[in-house]
């Protein structure tokens, strides 16, 4: 058994779109619409990229579901980097918005926070 698809809550999926493919590099499984839905699916690329995550626009309770979540400051997701602290600045310099810095966690690995600039925090770790 494995995660197939995640999905993630967001509050513009035009924005999520530009965000994750441009400053992470994701790229685009499926981007269907009809009508007001939406099927926006992007995957981190190479072979061992995961789950896909589903970009669904966040209405009704939805919204402040999100809200108290990125309040609360959780993460929505934890994206592993396989390539260091290089990687790390390689996104920032891509325009991503740091909340935290890169920090040694107790439990293992470094943990850094970003805005995804469409409703979530997601934590960069390193091993």
């Amino acid at each position: 058994m494995k995660i197939d698809q995640a999905h993630v809550l967001v509050n513009d999926q035009d924005a999520a779109k530009a965000f994750y493919t441009e400053v992470l590099g994701f790229e685009v499984e499926t981007d269907f619409a009809s009508g007001d839905f939406r099927w926006l699916a992007l995957r981190a690329p190479g072979p061992d990229a995961g789950a896909a995550l589903v970009l669904g626009r966040a209405e009704g309770a939805a919204v402040a579901f999100q809200n108290e979540t990125r309040l609360a400051g959780m993460p929505a997701f934890v994206l592993t980097l396989t390539g260091g602290r290089e990687e790390f600045e390689q996104i920032r310099a891509r325009g991503a918005e740091v909340i935290s810095e890169p920090q040694q966690q107790e439990y293992g690995g470094t943990d850094a926070l970003i805005n995804d600039t469409v409703g979530n925090i997601i934590c960069l770790h390193q091993d």
